[in-house]
């Protein structure tokens, strides 16, 4: 996001370029070897054209004209008559007008047909490069553990897999070809220079040295502004990415304006530091281009001056004006090429960070080799899971911060619901995501059926778990994917089963398209509830032997809360089941509660023991009781007081 004094905050800017990190990007250019080395004959031929056969054809036709000028075109009775000779690298051959013509033609049709095929491999390959770089990003991202999202943005993640990946394939083909084209336009004219008149030669070479000064000190700060501005561009994908997703808190604070004018004030920095920049690339170019005007220029004065010593033909004349061009387009290009190299080395490390990112989380070898991974499970060999849990003396932290969880010993058994309470920061959630293995104990044991579940795979405890969290996710498709995306092999009488269940199938078959109605923007027409209920059907469709729901009806109202209370005991009835709970009216029926503060169980039973009990979860349930209105205290105290011999 934009700073408090409206620019960004500037990265690092490389000194110099990192072969190491650069190397580890080129690796996804070897994997398509055979199309470079390809392009790297199609270049061979075009450079070879425009810089060897070109001048030497043209060097044969000066001097017939030469020859047509001082004899005159008496001397041949027809065009047919006319030879013209060619030294080519040092081979000499004759051609007659007619072989010159059709050489020529051909050449001009192969040279069409390489040039296409350059700009179509160059493009192709640089697509390749970036959907390589993409595929394994988001590969990436699928293995990496809870605890790497806690530190890492979305907008981040979006910059890097979007902004960066597009950046170095672009790099990698166009900055690679570029530079090798430069390099075999350099190394052929040069060739091709000294084959025709090795002095005028060395007269061309000879101002190579200035450029070698002249050009570092305007690359140098023609790198450090592009990079200021693309450091720019890429904050603002970030903050982009961010302001999409948190559009609806812009609204309901009703802060648009001051978002507009962060905006603003974003984009106005991005086109400033490209003005900064492209004003130095203003001054750049016309640098290179007057040297190599002075350059045409002594070579002219050359010409003239050593006319009768060094015996210059017109036509070599003309052809070193041409090889000034020749030597400088490329240079220029070359340096722009290591520019966009430099510019682009900060993506490079932020795209090789995340590629070789470790996951905090990681199954051995050993439970690699029997149960696969988390991308290629061998799900044949996956246990049957009855759903007893055991915490025996865990404790927890987070980046070996203070403990969150301490000694927690505890037995959930199999069939059995437990609910979890306490107030905000007591270890709730994290119980439950030490459950599922999102994260792993600092200290002690999680046991999964008598097992250690660090000696079974993630997929295999996952695979056995339904969790719905507190904020339902519905994703851009029909209500037939969403809730098939628990399960992609289970059929629709599965899924009818599963909306019957938690009581949404008769919602969906009102809409126009019964389970295929699309639902656009994630859902936003549906209520919280609604949306709820779908989350719940996606769970339910695992049929897991393990279900949590963490906070899954604080964020509906009442009226939703009792369809969703229904649905739960569904929900419930045959599986291991850890429910988080706010509204502690929707656990009464939970066959155990537990209390937790600051990582710890302070109070353990059911319902009726912990109220009378009158400790902690008395004094919880007793506030939560009295406001609520007069009408639903009097049905809660039937319910739930009175209706379960509790003593107040």
């Amino acid at each position: 996001m934009a700073s408090r004094g409206g620019g960004f905050e500037e990265e690092a800017l490389p000194d110099k370029l990192n072969f190491g990190v650069w190397l580890k990007v080129l690796k996804y250019a070897r994997k398509h070897v055979a199309l470079l080395i390809l392009l790297l004959f199609v270049m061979l031929f075009t450079t070879f054209y425009d810089s060897s056969f070109v001048p030497s054809m043209n060097k044969g036709a000066y001097d017939m004209a030469e020859y047509f000028t001082i004899n005159g075109s008496s001397s041949f009775s027809s065009i047919t008559d006319v030879y013209i000779s060619v030294n080519l690298w040092g081979i000499s051959f004759s051609l007659s007008f007619v072989g010159y013509c059709i050489l020529f033609v051909v050449m001009i049709l192969l040279r069409a047909v390489s040039i296409f095929a350059t700009f179509f491999l160059t493009n192709y390959i640089g697509m390749l490069i970036m959907v390589d770089l993409r595929r394994d990003s988001f590969k990436k991202i699928t293995e990496l553990s809870f605890s790497y999202f806690d530190k890492t943005s979305s907008g981040w993640l979006i910059a890097r897999m979007q902004n960066d990946t597009s950046t170095l394939g672009e790099t990698l083909s166009w900055g690679l070809i570029n530079m090798f084209w430069a390099v075999l336009d350099i190394v052929f004219t040069i060739i091709t220079m000294f084959t025709i008149d090795w002095k005028l030669s060395l007269v061309v070479l000879a101002s190579i040295p200035l450029v070698a000064i002249i050009v570092p000190i305007f690359e140098n700060k023609l790198l450090r502004r592009h990079r200021t501005a693309r450091n720019a561009y890429s904050h603002y994908v970030g903050w982009l990415a961010e302001s999409i997703e948190g559009a609806k808190t812009i609204k309901t604070m009703a802060i648009e304006d001051k978002v507009n004018k962060e905006a603003d004030e974003i984009t106005e920095d991005i086109k400033n530091k490209r003005r900064r920049a492209g004003r130095v690339n203003a001054f750049f170019s016309p640098t290179l281009t007057l040297i190599s005007t002075a350059v045409t220029a002594i070579l002219v004065y050359i010409a003239i001056t050593f006319q009768a010593s060094w015996a210059i033909e017109i036509g070599t004349l003309v052809l070193f004006v041409g090889f000034v061009s020749s030597i400088y387009d490329p240079l220029r290009t070359i340096a722009e090429s290591f520019s966009e190299f430099m510019a682009s080395q900060a993506g490079a490390e932020k795209v090789m960070q995340l590629l070789e990112a470790k996951p905090a989380i990681q199954d051995t070898p050993e439970v690699i080799e029997k149960y696969g991974d988390i991308l290629h499970p061998k799900k044949e060999n996956y246990e049957g899971i009855e759903g007893e849990i055991a915490f025996e003396h865990v404790d927890f932290a987070y980046n070996e911060g203070p403990l969150i969880i301490k000694d927690m010993n505890l037995v959930i058994e199999k069939g059995k619901s437990l609910a979890i309470v306490g107030e905000t920061g007591s270890g709730k959630t994290t119980t439950v995501n030490l459950i599922c293995r999102f994260y792993e104990p600092t200290k002690g044991i999680i046991k999964v059926d008598g097992v250690n579940y660090l000696d079974r795979s993630m997929g295999w405890l996952r695979s056995n778990i339904g969790y719905v969290q507190q904020t339902p996710f519905v994703f851009d498709g029909t209500y037939r994917e969403n809730i098939l995306y628990g399960r992609r092999d289970a059929s629709d009488e599965e899924m009818i089963k599963a909306a019957k269940m938690v009581g949404i199938h008769d919602f969906i078959m009102k809409q126009s398209e019964g389970y295929d109605t699309y639902l656009e923007d994630g859902g936003g027409s549906l209520s919280q509830g609604q949306k709820q209920l779908i989350s719940y059907a996606r769970a339910i469709i695992r049929n897991p032997a393990i279900l949590i729901l963490d906070e899954a009806t604080s964020n509906v109202d009442t009226a939703t809360e009792s369809e969703l209370q229904e649905a739960t005991s569904s929900l419930l009835k045959g599986r291991t089941s850890i429910v988080i709970a706010h509204r502690l009216s929707t656990i009464v029926n939970c066959d155990r509660i537990l209390v937790m503060e600051q990582g710890k169980i302070i109070e353990d039973g059911n319902h009726r023991e912990l109220m009378n009990k009158k400790g902690s979860y008395y004094s919880l349930y007793m506030n939560q009781f009295r406001d609520l209105s007069i009408d639903k205290q009097i049905k809660e105290y039937q319910t739930n007081i009175k209706g379960k011999g509790v003593k107040i």
